[in-house]
């Protein structure tokens, strides 16, 4: 359902125009990558394949979004600072340790600012705050409410469907109902929404907890990295303004027709990408892709172009 809301929007791209031909191009280079969903593991993920470590991505995800900022926000744990999505799970494994109940959705439903504040302590105040509070509430109300309290009886209900558990998250928790419209169309992307079900096959290895038997179905994860790098290889190209606009690294506002067209365009080129790729990789999945492209992302080049900044609980 989400390329077929993109596909129709493509057309009436303005700012973004997407270089159809050099798909191919960075189909050959992705191919030589490994192309394998990333294991989640290390320092700061969940040291054993069980249940609560699960749980803890799926607590993960609902406020894994929006780091960016000066000074950047990080978080120190056993002696090792981390940032992002890192920092994150970095805040998280701390707070299991220091005997927060961070998966357990009436804690959640009920959880303070003042909790929240000492989960997520770092060097500076994290990020949309706020809204990170409130959307753990959020979540916590809708596992109270039928799910018993638990991620794993959330998840059980997709029964080892990930389209089916996107479908659960957007519906039963509005932070993951990611859409955007363009002249009066409906445009759907789900980032945070896909993304768990892709770290969960990649954490358990296709099976247990991430035992997805469609993962092939995901689209990439339209976020910050992807179309940095679509840029660096020129299959997106901006116009003269939104270039401009996000070199100098001015916000791009959320909804906005350039922050649209800059996400529609990332998921349309990334799977010219995929099918592109389909040929010397058969079977290669948009979540194998997008984690390829976030490694290449990781090599930064001296003449790098910033990605765009847009504040969003989106991404």
């Amino acid at each position: 359902m989400i390329l077929s809301t993109i596909e129709p929007v493509i057309p009436l791209l303005r700012r973004v125009r997407i270089d159809e031909s050099r798909a191919r191009d960075l189909a050959r280079s992705l191919a030589s990558e490994d192309l394998a969903l990333p294991e989640w593991r290390g320092a700061v993920f969940p040291e054993a394949d069980d249940g609560q470590a699960a749980s803890v991505f799926c607590t993960a995800n609902v406020v894994n979004f929006s780091f960016w900022g000066t000074p950047k926000w990080t978080v120190l744990y056993r002696g090792e600072a981390y940032d992002g999505t890192f920092g994150l799970f970095a805040a998280l494994r701390r707070a299991v340790e220091e005997g927060f109940p961070v998966t357990d959705g009436a804690y959640l439903r009920d959880l303070t600012a003042g909790d929240l504040g000492r989960i997520l302590r770092g060097s500076v105040v994290i990020p949309m705050f706020e809204e990170r509070l409130t959307l753990l509430r959020e979540a916590g109300r809708a596992l109270c409410g039928r799910y018993g309290g638990a991620w794993l009886t959330f998840l059980k209900a997709a029964d080892g469907n990930a389209v089916r558990l996107v479908e659960l998250l957007t519906s039963e928790m509005s932070s993951f109902n990611d859409t955007a419209r363009i002249e009066g169309r409906e445009v759907r992307f789900h980032k945070r929404a896909q993304l768990l079900p892709a770290m969960l096959c990649g954490r358990f290895g296709g099976r247990s907890y991430g035992a997805f038997r469609d993962i092939g179905a995901l689209t990439i994860f339209a976020d910050y990295k992807l179309p940095q790098m679509l840029r660096r290889f020129g299959l997106l190209t901006y116009d003269e303004d939104l270039a401009r606009r996000v070199d100098a690294r001015v916000e791009i506002p959320a909804g906005s027709r350039e922050e649209v067209e800059i996400r529609a365009a990332t998921v349309w080129a990334c799977e010219r990408v995929r099918r592109a790729c389909a040929e010397p990789v058969p079977g290669v999945t948009a979540a194998q892709i997008d984690a390829a492209l976030w490694h290449v992302g990781q090599r930064q080049t001296p003449e790098e172009r910033p990605y765009h900044r847009t504040r969003t609980i989106f991404y």
